[in-house]
């Protein structure tokens, strides 16, 4: 037997699974269908790094497994070879984009080729080419018609440097992801996808799926679902109590007031509205130009917002900012109160209204804007309670009640003072009821004199939301309907007065220390715990508390009612703009449309698709902002399809999310030059099965995509309306020492070298071996030699079968035939039983790995089952066959060449999964340690069919525990099944 040459090896099999065209896709075959797919490459010029094929990896287990359970798979591949870094590469060498990515692609493809991935590459699809993207600029005609597809006037992010608009994804930290250069808002006519029309259905329709938890919520936090009201406040300027009034643009120019509608998914806080924010580019600020008093303060304030992209602004770690609008006011229209009116960068004016009412007291951006600047902070929802220890009584009165719970800090020793009851379990801090004309702190520092006589109080702060319990008072022998309020103090000093005789007969004045508080107190902790805490905002559920008529109404009841009690209508909203479909650059697929003075903008005749991007010399975006096709006056100007008479291209191009956001479908169909896909092959194939690709893809591409699947849906183009029936994602690989793979940083590792020296089974096995597939793990070119090892330990275990044929080295790699037919025999024989047990739970434990993309834990796995096989005098060739059929989606090569070897004719591919057999999977001897009183004192083994009397029998019959027995009384036995004995004396 030879050493294991894996250039050989691998170069032959590839070359053979090529020729057979192993892993074509059938279309429209008898066996079940099954679809795996990847998110195709952008083919950079860099080449793949060792980080890219781990998807591929991932999904080539996934594929290749289910073609051994007997399903036609389809695994595609493709290249995305549109987009920004292409064009760059142009601008800088002069080389044409269709050169280089050709070049870059032809790269892609051998390095993928030489790891032995599965996929189909007679399907290989390319969005820069025309004929692909005549089907993109197709359905891009289909969206128009439909008047999904349209243009408008909008603010967008604009790199001065690349000369191109961008999307808020490709903007970090206020610059081009690109080139690092701070962007710029601009307004420009840009193409837009009316992708909000199907906001509901792209939320609604994810609880169909089977994706991830975290895709799901990246989906629905991006789309925004927000259910809740649109409510109108009145404004007022300057000292006037009037509304503003403003001329109506109708024919009776009847006049109307002024005032500013909000979105609120929380009407039932309304009474807790204590400002209102503007969006800094709310029309209104701007009608109020001449009521405001410091309108220059607001107007620099306007500039500083305006190049912050939206991402930006509503950052959750963001510092909010803003200025208020002096002069003008706003009436809540619950309270009939005037409270102030600011603008703020957090509110955003493409987001609902553009304006919010601001309740401090129960939403956290609110609350942080609000501490910032000194506003008023509101409480109106409590906290309900439930009371366990002291439930309310039948048959006893109920006292409804507003109770202030104070509670009282020593800072010399941090100890709190409490009230302990005298004939009852009851323990709390001081508590009374609010008379009427006091403020919370007037009760408790009166509530606090009357039960403790301590007098020099400093008040701290409020303590949050109040709470709400029922409960029965058993001092008082009665039901209590309570509203509580925590307040916080401080001694001044321990000076304190006597307390009255009659106070001291029902209860005691104690001070507790901080750590026995919660074993002290016999009521809630709810606003003990809030002591220590700065952001106390209350978004959860409650009662309602300080609104009028609608006090002590659940918050849910409490909405429908305040919206008809303000004049308001409920509305659903989403935070899911429109898609900005234009980009001004040259290396993207032409927008079919042109523009006529007479006609308008009219969409190319379908026939005349594709529209091809012309060569150019100079691929420089203009000064104007415009696409470099704008300089072809002889592509540019053209005649209107509709009249004939003079118009002009539209040179604006799609962005790269375009060709990425269908091309699943073409997959399916991907040389047809009628249509973009077959329905018959459409309905064969999708939805598509298993998707996995990259984390920061899990929210954008996949809504896009999702949008135009249904989309096409709509017009019966295709069977179903979700375009995936699973997704997840993987983690990154990264540079050694954790950080980023990066030409700048020098560490990339191309993954040639490591399939040159090692071989792509060892790259393939070290990939999903290194950690979680779903984590980011660090490369280790030294950890690699062990999954080499292990590719080695599989090579030796052929010797262990006992034969001629195999030891005389059929090979066909080498070419070599082995022996005359007939002539080529394995003795019969059978692996020991320890072999056959661990096999039968490798095979088990690999195959539902393998569904958890847990590979890592089933390489491990075939680590032990290999170390097993290679320890034993011999095994028999059926077992070693299931060990290379579980082992071939990881490292397909090796498995490939020992499946010939064993005599196998056919593809170790189009052979079976192989099954467990329970019943060989029991242990046929367990170790059970024996303990008496707990210490461990010998070990017995013993069959797994015996019963636990008789386990117990051997272990108090063996001889090195006899010894221990020996005038002792034996209390019981204790056994823990297939584990240990425990003798208590």
């Amino acid at each position: 037997m030879k050493n294991y040459d894996h250039k050989k090896i691998e170069k032959h099999w590839q070359t053979f699974w090529d020729k057979k065209g192993t892993f074509h896709a059938k279309d429209n075959s008898p066996k079940p269908k099954y679809y795996s797919l990847i998110e195709f490459p952008y083919p950079s010029g860099d080449g793949l790094h060792v980080g890219h094929p781990r998807p591929y990896i991932g999904m080539d287990i996934i594929s290749r497994k289910r073609r051994l359970e007997g399903y036609n798979v389809l695994y595609p591949i493709g290249w995305d070879a549109f987009g920004l870094p292409t064009e760059n590469y142009a601008i800088k060498t002069g080389q044409d984009p269709r050169v280089v990515t050709k070049k870059n692609s032809d790269t892609f493809r051998q390095q993928i080729k030489s790891l032995g991935v599965s996929f189909d590459w007679s399907r290989e699809i390319n969005t820069t080419d025309p004929k692909y993207y005549k089907w993109t600029q197709w359905i891009f005609l289909q969206f128009f018609k439909k008047g999904l597809a349209y243009k408008a006037k909008i603010n967008i992010n604009w790199c001065p440097k690349d000369k191109t608009g961008l999307a808020n994804e490709e903007v970090v930290n206020g610059c081009c992801e690109r080139c690092g250069t701070p962007v710029e808002k601009r307004e420009k006519e840009q193409w837009m996808l009316a992708i909000t029309k199907y906001a509901e259905r792209l939320d609604k329709d994810l609880d169909d799926v089977d994706y991830l938890p975290q895709i799901k919520l990246a989906q629905r936090n991006w789309i925004g679902k927000s259910e809740g009201a649109e409510i109108e406040f009145e404004v007022v300027v300057g000292q006037q109590k009037t509304p503003v009034v403003r001329q109506r643009e109708t024919e009776s120019m009847t006049s109307h007031s002024l005032k500013i509608k909000i979105f609120t998914t929380r009407p039932d806080t309304i009474f807790g509205a204590t400002y209102l924010v503007l969006a800094p580019e709310h029309k209104l600020v701007t009608e109020l130009k001449s009521q405001i008093t410091n309108w220059n303060e607001v107007e620099k304030y306007i500039k500083e917002v305006k190049n912050k992209t939206d991402i930006e602004r509503t950052a959750e770690d963001k510092t909010k900012t803003g200025v208020e609008l002096k002069g003008v006011k706003a009436i809540n229209p619950a309270t009939k109160e005037e409270i102030p009116v600011w603008i703020a960068d957090y509110v955003l004016a493409t987001y609902g209204t553009g304006a919010i009412m601001a309740v401090p007291a129960h939403d956290e951006r609110d609350f942080e804007f609000a501490k910032k600047y000194g506003l008023e902070i509101k409480y109106v929802i409590a906290k309900y309670i439930s009371e366990q220890k002291y439930p309310t009584k039948e048959g006893k009165k109920t006292i409804a009640r507003k109770v202030v719970e104070c509670y009282v800090r020593n800072p010399a020793n941090d100890s709190f003072l409490f009230i302990e009851s005298k004939g009852a379990d009851w323990r709390s801090p001081v508590c009374g009821g609010i008379e009427e004309g006091e403020d919370f702190i007037a009760a408790a520092k009166r509530e606090i004199y009357e039960e403790t006589g301590y007098k020099n109080l400093k008040f701290i702060k409020y303590l949050g939301a109040p709470s709400r319990a029922d409960f029965y008072h058993p001092q008082k022998d009665e039901n209590r309907q309570a509203e509580f309020n925590g307040v916080f103090f401080e001694l001044e000093n321990e000076e304190s007065d006597s307390v009255n005789s009659e106070e001291l007969l029902k209860q005691t004045p104690v001070w507790i220390q901080r750590n026995k508080v919660a074993s002290f107190l016999t009521i809630s902790l709810e606003f003990f715990n809030r002591i220590n805490e700065k952001n106390l905002y209350y978004t959860g559920e409650g009662v309602l508390v300080s609104s009028g008529k609608f006090n002590n109404l659940d918050y849910k009841q409490a909405k429908k009612e305040i919206i008809k009690f303000v004049g308001g209508k409920e509305k659903t909203t989403f935070k899911l703009r429109d898609w900005v479909f234009s980009r001004q650059r040259y290396w993207g697929e032409p927008i079919p449309v042109v523009f006529c003075e007479k006609c308008g903008i009219v969409p190319v005749p379908e026939k005349d698709l594709p529209i091809e991007l012309p060569k150019i010399k100079n691929y420089q975006p203009t000064d104007s902002g415009e696409s470099p096709l704008a300089n072809i006056k002889s592509w540019v100007n053209t005649k209107c399809p509709k009249c004939k008479g003079e118009a002009r291209r539209e040179t604006d191009t799609m962005p790269n999310w375009a060709g990425s956001s269908w091309y699943y479908l073409r997959y399916t169909d991907p040389k047809n030059k009628i249509a973009f896909a077959s329905k018959k092959n459409l309905k064969y194939w999708t939805p598509v099965d298993w998707y996995n690709g990259g984390n920061e893809h899990t929210t954008l591409h996949l809504l896009y995509s999702r949008f135009w699947h249904k989309f096409l849906y709509d017009l019966k183009l295709v069977p179903t309306s979700e375009p995936y029936k699973k997704r997840t994602s993987h983690g990154m690989i990264l540079g050694e020492g954790g950080v980023k793979m990066s030409k700048s940083l020098g560490n990339v590792i191309n993954p040639d070298d490591i399939v040159k020296t090692y071989g792509a089974d060892t790259l393939r096995v070290y990939e999903m071996f290194m950690g979680p597939f779903n984590q980011s793990v660090a490369w280790s070119t030294e950890s690699i030699i062990g999954s080499r090892r292990f590719i080695e330990k599989v090579w030796r275990i052929q010797a262990k079968i006992p034969g001629v044929g195999i030891l005389q080295g059929r090979s066909p790699t080498s070419g070599k035939k082995g022996l005359k037919k007939g002539t080529q025999t394995f003795l019969e024989n059978s692996s020991p039983a320890s072999v056959t047990k661990i096999l039968n739970k490798t095979i088990k434990k690999v195959s539902e790995d393998i569904e958890e993309m847990r590979f890592n834990t089933a390489i491990s796995s075939m680590m032990i089952l290999a170390t097993e096989m290679e320890k034993v005098e011999s095994i028999s060739k059926e077992d070693y066959k299931k060990f290379l059929q579980i082992l071939s989606p990881f490292a397909p090569h090796i498995a490939e060449e020992l499946w010939a070897v064993l005599g196998e004719k056919k593809s170790i591919s189009l052979s079976d999964w192989p099954k467990q057999d329970e019943s060989l999977m029991e242990d046929e001897e367990l170790k059970i340690v024996i303990q008496i009183n707990g210490k461990v004192r010998a070990e017995i083994m013993v069959s797994s069919t015996e019963t636990e009397e008789e386990i117990k029998k051997q272990a108090t019959e063996n001889e090195n525990i006899l010894k221990y027995l020996v005038g002792q009384n034996i209390k019981k036995v204790i056994y823990v099944k297939n584990r240990l004995i425990n003798i208590v004396l």
